[in-house]
């Protein structure tokens, strides 16, 4: 397998490792929306970030072996969270106030976007399973996203 393939896993805590862990977008992308609410579960993720569920998984793991992020298992779903050892570190806690900024910006105000509409979906609908998965159709019904899915026309 190539060399880049591997992803590194800091077993200390320390500002350098706390970086290698987050030189890669997609990282940087899911740590920013996880800093704007407490938690999300990877069905969310893959709506808002527009990735397949196993690229997600596959950034997921190390975050969460690292102890960057927590994980709760909520009947079938596990939903991720900022570890509260990471918002304590003054170090991982000054690299945090830079993620907004650094977390793709073109792509960051997208997703902020899609997660307050998938938020609010949740708030004003009683729904059984994951709001992600139950609100698809009404996520993409939305005049907005099906502009972006929309095809231009010529």
């Amino acid at each position: 397998m190539r060399k880049a393939a591997y992803v590194v896993v800091p077993t200390k805590s320390t500002g350098a490792a706390f970086l290698r862990l987050l030189a890669d977008d997609t990282r940087l992308r899911i740590l920013n929306l996880l800093l704007r609410t407490s938690d999300l579960c990877v069905c969310e993720l893959v709506a808002i970030l527009r990735l397949p569920q196993y690229q997600i998984s596959r950034h997921l793991g190390p975050m969460r072996r690292s102890g960057l992020l927590t994980t709760e298992r909520r009947g079938p779903f596990v939903f991720y969270g900022i570890a509260e050892q990471t918002r304590r570190n003054p170090v991982h806690r000054a690299i945090l106030r830079a993620v907004p900024r650094l977390a793709a910006p073109q792509l960051g105000l997208g997703d902020v976007g899609r997660m307050r509409r998938l938020m609010r979906l949740e708030t004003t609908q009683r729904v059984t399973a994951c709001t992600a998965e139950a609100a698809a159709g009404s996520v993409r019904a939305r005049p907005i996203l099906r502009a972006v899915n929309a095809k231009p026309s010529t």
